[in-house]
């Protein structure tokens, strides 16, 4: 798993900026993602599955085995989460995904990016 980053403070303008850029690769697909291989191993050892799409998303296109917490209201639920599991974030193509990975890293989580839920999908039809 993922080495434990360092936090680094930022102020609100830079944080603003830096989810900017964010969504915007992400929805561009240049966003820079783990392979499946490692997202599949996170899982296989137990990783909590967070998707962080809206519950609207979520009905439509379900996740089997997800828990779905709205970006909007991961910060709000950051302290109900365990603080010895690892975490697996999804959304739709992975730059909400970056966001909540980055929130639980800097809560002193582990986590990685597991990019849209249609890679995700793919990999648990893998591994049953």
């Amino acid at each position: 798993m993922a080495a434990k980053k360092k936090a680094v403070a930022q102020s609100p303008g830079q944080k603003l900026i830096r989810n900017v850029k964010t969504t915007i690769l992400g929805l561009q697909g240049k966003l820079p993602m783990p392979p499946p291989e490692e997202v599949a191993k996170w899982i296989k050892k137990g990783a909590v599955l967070i998707d962080v799409r809206s519950k609207l998303e979520v009905r439509k296109n379900p996740v089997p085995g997800a828990i779905n917490i709205p970006l909007v209201k991961l910060d709000d639920e950051l302290s109900t989460l365990p603080r010895k599991k690892a975490f697996v974030t999804f959304c739709l193509r992975g730059g909400r995904a970056e966001r909540a990975k980055n929130m639980l890293e800097a809560n002193g989580r582990k986590a990685i990016n597991g990019g849209g839920y249609k890679s995700i999908l793919k990999i648990l039809d893998s591994q049953a």
